[in-house]
């Protein structure tokens, strides 16, 4: 069950090893999303060679790979490569026409040591290793160097790669399967607390409760979770500090670039870049109005990963009860009252998920091409409104609501919703509506559905249904 959500991967990357031929893949992804996990389940029963690179000098990481690659071959009294083209070339050569999967895991630190690295690489693909049948596996979890220092135009290996995995969080429905003993709508709550993370998903256990799991983990100061944001960003940036306080701005509330730099002190433009770099981390996300330009003056920040925003809304600013043990009161004073309120904004997500499989089965009534959130001015009640979903194909357009609450959802979320398209800028030729809800629809809509085609009703256990 460990390779569970990454079959297909795991397949295409079967097919690409069989073509017996030179490859080069480049792999990347968040940290604990699965990467050296799906590449050793590659690689088991494939002759390879995996190196994990280490935060060290060049001298001792080339020791190290050396001590691999002797090992492999069953050597035992070469000295160490003096270099990694030498090292690259003594494999390319003993490996002649047989096939070999090579695996440079956390390769940006190794580029980070020696920037001619990425140059020596493309001289030896293009005069000889393209000539054998190595499958050089480059993998990294730092997606900013990942797309811009390898994938990028101006890399020297642009061109030469012959595939690429963005590898990303496991969806909802995705996750629901590591879930096994869960009601629907826990499966959907632990998904908004832990969010897609393959590591986090393995520390959850089916014999104990939602609660359970959440005061072991997060709570408990012994917890997986309880330092892992920290942990994280010390890994990942110079400034630990500094991007630990911008999340908590938006975690607090600040989702504008100024509302985020008055919060954390720093000028606009250097809390921009801080941003922007969490942003490349996959642990914020930025956000416009539907159908509105990138750089528009209404773009919002979010965080995007649900096990950062649950630790930033609730174990953040705990830290001193849960420090001398008051994690049942965290609980039942300040997270279990807000519970449903911080889960409305996963749902959302959740929800949108579910259209994108629903689109690409071609189960909705439109085939839409783009979608997400839209929030203005209803110009007629001249009121701010937001709209959780807008779909569009051409001028026909689909409208969601979702409601992660206790009640039935009844007729007036529906009109309400339609009183909101009102002031959404466009002039669409066809309008549908959707509405998703935690806890069912009350008679009056169902029966509203049956004789309307274009009311579409979602409850969880069709979010969850195979």
């Amino acid at each position: 069950m460990i390779f569970l959500g990454r079959e297909n991967e795991l397949l295409e990357f079967d097919r690409l090893y069989g073509q017996n031929h030179f490859h080069l893949f480049i792999l990347y992804g968040r940290r604990r999303v699965g990467k050296t996990t799906f590449l050793k389940e590659f690689c088991k029963d494939k002759p390879h060679i995996f190196y994990s690179a280490e935060q060290s000098n060049e001298k001792l990481n080339l020791e190290k790979f050396s001590d691999l690659v002797f090992q492999h071959y069953g050597e035992t009294a070469l000295e160490p490569f003096g270099s990694w083209e030498k090292a690259i070339l003594y494999i390319h050569g003993r490996q002649a026409d047989r096939p070999l999967v090579l695996v440079f895991d956390e390769f940006p630190y190794l580029a980070n040591i020696n920037p001619s690295l990425l140059s020596m690489l493309q001289h030896l693909i293009d005069h000889q290793l393209k000539e054998g049948k190595l499958f050089l596996v480059l993998c990294g979890s730092y997606m900013g160097f990942m797309e811009k220092e390898i994938l990028g135009s101006k890399s020297p290996l642009f061109g030469r790669r012959t595939g690429q995995l963005h590898m990303k969080t496991f969806d909802y429905k995705t996750c629901a399967r590591f879930l096994p003993g869960f009601s629907d709508e826990e499966k959907l709550l632990l998904y908004g607390v832990f969010g897609g993370t393959a590591m986090y998903l393995s520390q959850i256990q089916p014999h104990q409760t939602v609660k359970e799991n959440i005061v072991d983990l997060f709570l408990k100061p012994t917890g997986y979770l309880y330092e892992e944001p920290l942990l994280l960003l010390r890994q990942e940036v110079y400034e630990p500090g500094i991007y630990n306080a911008v999340i908590q701005a938006i975690a607090g509330g600040a989702s504008r670039a100024n509302e985020i730099a008055l919060k954390v002190g720093e000028d606009s433009s250097k809390c921009l870049k801080y941003i922007h770099t969490l942003c490349e981390l996959g642990i914020l996300y930025k956000e416009t109005p539907f159908g509105e330009k990138d750089g528009s003056r209404k773009t919002i920040y979010r965080v995007s990963d649900f096990m950062f925003r649950f630790w930033y809304r609730y174990v953040a600013s705990n830290r001193t009860l849960l420090e001398t043990g008051a994690q049942e009161l965290v609980w039942k004073r300040r997270i279990l009252p807000d519970l449903n309120h911080y889960m409305g904004h996963a749902f959302e997500i959740i929800c949108q998920d579910y259209l994108l499989r629903a689109n690409s089965a071609g189960q909705l009534p439109l085939l839409f091409t783009s979608i997400g959130r839209w929030w203005g001015t209803n110009p007629r009640t001249r009121t701010q409104v937001e709209i959780d979903i807008v779909a569009q194909d051409e001028n026909r357009y689909l409208f969601g609501e979702c409601k992660w609450k206790n009640e039935k959802l009844g007729y007036p979320v529906f009109q309400e919703l339609k009183d909101k398209v009102q002031g959404f800028c466009g002039n669409p030729s066809e309008i549908w509506y959707i509405l998703f809800s935690k806890s069912g629809f009350t008679d009056s809509l169902l029966q509203k559905a049956r004789e309307d085609d274009h009311l579409l009703l979602v409850s969880t256990e069709e979010l969850l249904a195979e």
